[in-house]
């Protein structure tokens, strides 16, 4: 309930200019340690050993630029000139030894912190200018500050994560370095509200699992927040579970087609060596990734039909189901419908509902997931036996 009220609250807000200092305005793509590599003491070869393979499957030619040490690469506590400590043992070449090798090989180098990090290692609250310059100096490019452990912290969350866009501003201005920004804040979430003057992307809900009910309560949630995304500012689902747990092919589908489209960070939390190739080709569908990484339009897709709700309604077992927005420009409309329903069932809507498409005029119509295009429509659309928790995401083409 304190989650809804905030998200109420916040459709009153207008979205505060973005926090821009001149780095990568589409959302990060790339691989988290989180889930398979944080907790392991092997973790400095198997990141190694991660971007090696995803090089070789196809995702740095497809985006996914970013390989993100989420927790556990430090000591608890600093040296004694107030420095972080990378374990020896983990790291045994050390931390830049590490981002020269994911640079070497195409990739950009991220890293997770708190005020002492989710895992009770040395954070940098207090810190930050000092740990700004460390990261710049190792050659990362991207840092994750977590809210975990903030108790001794007396200000608001905007105040402290302000002190890190503080010191990413000053490292930038000294160094010339461009550190993508991501912030989680916990004890409740409304940073769309204050995010987009702070940071690059901020989370939007607690953590992701590989379970189907957490995905649609996810998406639920942003279902409201499309507002406050846009160009350098993004709402940030959390973590790809794409071939994590039980989720079916079709599950995977329709996660992916989500994050991808509501303009969320893209970072995979799989073991990519044991991905199937069916997941795989989910992850590297190029018209999907091309609408996360449109360079014209940023703004997400938004909700225009809720299906089996009425519009607006708050369902986190049963999100909005029909989504559309601009791609490129204002003649070509990305439009998502998702199956939240047990059984398969078929999707139509009129032109006239999306804001997004014009009901007098004509659409050639491409299925970006046969990708085939799949004839010319005016006034409606229909498709018939959409499986079970299925996608079906379309690009509509003004005809001219």
């Amino acid at each position: 309930m304190k989650l809804l009220t905030s998200i109420i609250l916040s459709l009153f807000s207008l979205p505060v200019s973005a926090w821009d200092i001149g780095g990568q305005k589409t959302p990060a793509m790339g691989f988290n340690t989180q889930v398979t590599h944080s907790y392991s003491s092997y973790i400095y070869t198997l990141i190694r050993e991660t971007a090696t393979t995803m090089k070789a499957r196809g995702f740095l030619d497809a985006g996914y630029t970013f390989i993100n040490i989420d927790d556990c690469w430090n000591t608890k506590t600093r040296d004694s000139n107030g420095q972080l400590v990378v374990d020896a043992t983990k790291f045994p070449s050390g931390m830049k030894n590490l981002t020269d090798f994911l640079h070497d090989l195409g990739f950009k180098a991220g890293e997770d912190q708190g005020t002492a990090t989710c895992a009770g290692f040395a954070g940098s609250l207090f810190h930050e200018l000092t740990d700004a310059r460390t990261f710049a100096e190792w050659g990362f490019d991207y840092v994750k500050i977590d809210n975990c452990n903030s108790g001794s912290f007396n200000g608001t969350n905007p105040e402290r994560f302000q002190r890190w866009t503080d010191a990413l501003t000053q490292v930038k201005n000294e160094t010339g370095r461009i550190i993508f920004y991501s912030l989680v804040e916990w004890q409740g979430f409304d940073a769309w509200t204050w995010g987009p003057s702070i940071a690059n992307a901020w989370r939007i809900y607690d953590d992701i699992s590989a379970d189907w009910r957490r995905i649609k309560q996810i998406l639920n949630n942003a279902s409201f927040l499309g507002d406050f995304s846009d160009f350098s500012r993004h709402n940030d689902l959390d973590m790809l579970e794409n071939g994590n747990g039980a989720l079916t092919l079709a599950e995977q589908r329709s996660h992916f087609t989500a994050w991808a489209l509501t303009k969320s960070l893209l970072l995979v939390g799989t073991d990519v060596a044991a991905l199937s190739q069916e997941s795989v080709d989910i992850l590297l569908n190029p018209d999907i990734i091309a609408i996360n990484q449109d360079t014209s339009i940023g703004e997400p897709v938004k909700p225009f039909f809720w299906g089996k709700n009425p519009d607006g309604t708050w369902d986190p077992a049963f999100p909005a189901q029909y989504w559309s927005g601009f791609v490129g420009d204002e003649k070509h409309t990305a439009v998502m419908y998702i199956n939240f329903n047990e059984e398969t069932v078929d999707l139509n809507f009129t032109f006239s509902q999306s804001g997004h498409l014009d009901g007098d005029k004509e659409y050639n119509v491409r299925d970006l997931w046969k990708q085939e295009e799949i004839g010319s429509f005016k006034e409606y659309f229909f498709e018939g036996g959409i499986e079970a928790h299925d996608v079906r995401a379309y690009m509509f083409t003004e005809v001219l």
